[in-house]
């Protein structure tokens, strides 16, 4: 499901997905981080697979670390 919500994504469609899983929010371009319905931040990314996976996930744990989830 994550695989063809990517290509859907790559071909212009525009996804909005709620999880709490980080191996699906990692396929984002934008992770908003929300707390009791309020944006208190934002990460842009790089297009899912134009950067090292490994390199992406450690970049959204310190974000994420930062903000104290």
């Amino acid at each position: 499901m994550l695989e063809l919500l990517t290509e859907l994504n790559r071909g212009g469609q525009s996804i909005l997905m709620v999880t709490h899983d980080l191996k699906a929010a990692l396929r984002g371009n934008r992770i908003l981080y929300l707390e009791d319905g309020e944006i208190l931040d934002e990460m842009e990314l790089a297009p899912f697979g134009e950067q090292n996976l490994r390199e992406r996930e450690t970049d959204v744990n310190r974000w994420l670390a930062s903000l104290e989830w």
